[in-house]
């Protein structure tokens, strides 16, 4: 009987000697383990690494431990133990790696809220695989970080209330650059103000400058044309034909309107429309002197074996041009052509000099 109530309790000793050293083995990382934070005292917003570091016989990496080779790997932020805490704090980084059989766990995050964190126990082997797509693991390897207390920043400044709030600060000089950008401000809004109501008078200037100009074009090509017509030798109705074609094209060009196959008689009557109906004398004058020369010219060219060309005395009557006619009415005409360019130009000048 003594026997086998001997056999019996050896029995007994030695399998709770091998469930104790089973048991053993398992929890042998959270036995060893040693868990590092940084920075040591933590406040809201901080950018945190919670360490935990222990030794395994266990392949974790399924990569077959040896040599001090380092070998890393980017686990899964989204699981159960982190995200049970993500109203206190916000887990962006998991890294696991290894030397041999010593094991790196960190955890990489920012805390939100004051008080404790206290990550829930996990299993990582089960996450190991998980990160690297495999199917989850039969054996399981706990992991269970010790509470992280987070610090109040006013408690570390020692603030027991609200500040009011501080004025903005100016910086030395700004209030003499914000007058100096006022006044440009004012002088250049002056300006503006002062173009946009002087624009219609500018617009005027520009359009009557760049009348004038065409005016002088066409007045210095006519006078060209009827100084080489003195220059030709050319019979008497071929010059006074020119003659009055020059000054007819000119005519068109200055008062844009058609002279070409007017008849003499009627110029008083166009000129008089043209000035609305108020001819000054220096006008009616210039126009006296073209209607002359243009009746001159016409005799000389359909009078020639008439009549009248044969009546006393010859020098009034004849169908011919006397000695330096020429010049004298190629003068006429240079002179009204040159009135009728600078009128506009000189009664621009009155204009301006009354305002």
């Amino acid at each position: 009987m003594k026997k086998v109530f001997l056999l019996l309790f050896c029995f007994v000793l030695s399998g709770s000697f091998c469930f104790a050293q089973n048991l053993a083995s398992k929890n042998s990382s959270s036995n060893s383990a040693v868990q590092i934070l940084m920075p040591k005292n933590v406040y809201v917003g901080d950018r945190c690494e919670l360490k935990y570091v222990f030794h395994t016989d266990v392949d974790l990496f399924e990569n077959k431990i040896s040599g001090t080779d380092i070998k890393t790997l980017e686990l899964l932020t989204d699981w159960p133990a982190f995200n049970k805490m993500s109203e206190k704090c916000l887990v962006y980084r998991v890294v696991l790696e290894h030397i041999g059989f010593e094991y790196t766990l960190t955890v990489f995050f920012i805390p939100w809220q004051t008080g404790v964190i206290d990550f829930s126990s996990f299993d990582l082997s089960n996450l190991v695989r998980a990160s690297q797509k495999k199917e989850r693991s039969v054996a399981a390897f706990p992991v269970d970080f010790a509470p992280v207390s987070v610090n109040s920043l006013a408690g570390k400044i020692g603030a027991v209330s609200l500040r009011p709030p501080a004025g903005p600060r100016v910086v030395p000089g700004t209030s003499f650059l914000l007058i100096i950008l006022a006044v440009i401000f004012l002088v250049c809004a002056g300006i503006v103000i002062f173009f946009v109501l002087k624009l219609p008078y500018f617009l005027a200037f520009f359009i009557l400058a760049g009348e004038q100009r065409k005016i002088k074009k066409l007045y210095k090509n006519s006078q060209k044309q009827l100084n080489k017509l003195l220059k030709e030798k050319k019979d008497d109705e071929e010059f006074c034909s020119q003659l009055t074609l020059t000054v007819r094209k000119y005519l068109c060009g200055r008062f844009d309107e058609c002279f070409l196959s007017m008849t003499c008689g009627h110029f008083y009557e166009k000129f008089e429309e043209i000035a609305c109906g108020s001819l000054s004398e220096a006008q009616g004058s210039a126009v006296s002197d073209i209607v002359e020369v243009f009746g001159r010219c016409d005799y000389i060219r359909f009078a020639k074996g008439s009549v009248d060309s044969f009546k006393k005395p010859a020098s009034l009557y004849e169908a011919v041009l006397a000695d330096g006619e020429r010049e004298i009415l190629v003068n006429r005409c240079l002179s009204a052509i040159k009135f009728f360019t600078f009128e506009l130009e000189n009664e621009a000048n009155d204009e301006n000099a009354s305002v």
